[in-house]
């Protein structure tokens, strides 16, 4: 398996104005030619080819590394790095890979070996925090290139710098907004 084609897309499509959401994920695996799309809720309910995810932290993180990515490739003054301690998306995002929830496979699906796709999909620093520091997470650029990345925000594609910037502030707000509240009660709630 060659993974270092770049022929994998993904599609995120959100809903809202103040409160951004995600509501539904496409991806295309080039590795096993297979399309997976992933809605937002408990189960897929009258979808049944699709798989479902929640609103979580872990979700959230997911959506913020792919926003940090496209503005990467549009900016190269800005960190696409998620970086994070205990509690941030970022953590939430690396305790997800490590422990292979069944959205993030509804997501992405596995390797033909069966491993997690994500594993490889996203690169980390300091896994699940094994040394002192925060972990950083990035969209592997060897498995997805920006233009295979569509971002749909209210039934338009965003490309566009400040869009995107609205974007992950929306996103990575509604984080610290619930860390303020204490919504959030540990890690495994990603």
């Amino acid at each position: 398996e060659d993974y270092r084609m770049c022929e994998n897309t993904l599609t995120l499509r959100f809903e809202g104005t103040k409160r951004l959401e995600l509501v539904s994920s496409e991806f295309f695996s080039s590795a096993t030619k297979e399309t997976l799309m992933a809605i937002r809720g408990k189960s897929s309910g009258a979808y049944i080819r699709y798989g479902c995810f929640q609103w979580t932290s872990g979700v959230r993180a997911v959506c913020a590394a792919f926003i940090r990515f496209a503005l990467s490739e549009r900016n190269d003054r800005v960190d696409f790095c998620l970086i994070g301690a205990k509690g941030s998306l970022a953590a939430s995002l690396d305790y997800a890979i490590s422990k292979g929830p069944a959205w993030l496979g509804e997501m992405f699906g596995s390797t033909s070996g069966g491993a997690p796709y994500a594993k490889r999909l996203f690169r980390v620093s300091n896994p699940n925090r094994k040394r002192p520091g925060p972990v950083a997470l990035s969209v592997n650029r060897n498995l997805i290139a920006t233009d295979g990345l569509k971002l749909i925000w209210n039934g338009r594609e965003v490309s566009e710098i400040g869009e995107l910037h609205t974007m992950l502030t929306a996103i990575e707000d509604q984080s610290s907004d619930e860390c303020e509240q204490g919504e959030i009660r540990n890690i495994a709630n990603f």
